[in-house]
């Protein structure tokens, strides 16, 4: 049996999420226990708790397992939910079934989100469903490939009103950031991006390269006011 058919082994456990009580099905449980110790991006989830109203669509690209998602609904907001890893995808999925009323405020698409429709070939650094896979393969990774959607296809599909992009691809985000117009020039939009300079200097050695890869990734944000919540996370909130 492969990683990729892996059925599910752990029973729900409720666990706590700042102030919030959820259910989990996953194979998790460490990652569950530094959350629950409150070590976990708390900067991310205090900024959801500050962003998010019943009314804000959250888009959580590249969801993994749901802890932004489910948080998200739980504060009240439709989320639309994109995860390409079919490991993590499948472990979303059985988050939510333990969670049903959350779960229907969670649309999630199998996709991965890039510049261009089609199919991309995805690679997993150390196993798939590790919350690392990305379009950035490195030597000997664990590949699939995925249909994709584009930032125009989802830009249509959310509608009008007030948008909160979570961005976190695992070095992904420096081919598609260019490609996000349609979603980052909406009046009434947040974006928060995490970026990975390291997995991209595995694949981009050159420093000049990567410096350009970088500026032209925020060319998108001219115009936004950039905050550091972290290392390498940023809000992009339009002046």
């Amino acid at each position: 049996m492969t990683n990729l058919d892996r059925s599910p082994s752990n029973a729900p456990r409720n666990i706590k999420l700042r102030e919030t009580v959820l259910s989990v099905a996953d194979d998790q449980p460490t990652f569950w226990n530094k959350v629950e110790a409150g070590l976990w991006e708390p900067e991310t989830l205090a900024l959801i708790d500050q962003q998010i109203t019943p009314g804000t669509t959250f888009l959580d690209l590249g969801a993994w397992v749901g802890p932004t998602a489910l948080y998200a609904a739980a504060r009240g907001a439709r989320v639309i939910a994109l995860e390409a890893d079919p490991v993590a995808l499948a472990q979303l999925q059985r988050n939510l079934a333990v969670n049903p009323a959350l779960a229907q405020r969670i649309e999630v698409l199998a996709r991965a989100v890039h510049a261009a429709e089609g199919r991309v070939t995805i690679g997993a650094r150390r196993k798939p469903g590790d919350s690392m896979s990305s379009v950035l393969i490195a030597p000997g990774a664990a590949t699939w490939e995925v249909e994709t959607i584009t930032p125009l296809a989802l830009a249509a599909r959310i509608g009008p009103g007030r948008l909160f992009v979570k961005l976190d691809i695992e070095g992904g985000e420096y081919e598609l950031l260019p490609s996000m117009r349609p979603l980052v020039d909406r009046p009434d939009c947040r974006v928060l991006v995490s970026f990975h300079p390291g997995i991209l200097a595995t694949v981009v050695p050159d420093a000049a390269q990567r410096e350009a890869a970088t500026a032209r990734a925020l060319e998108v944000f001219e115009g936004f006011a950039a905050h550091a919540l972290a290392p390498d996370q940023w809000l992009f909130v339009r002046d």
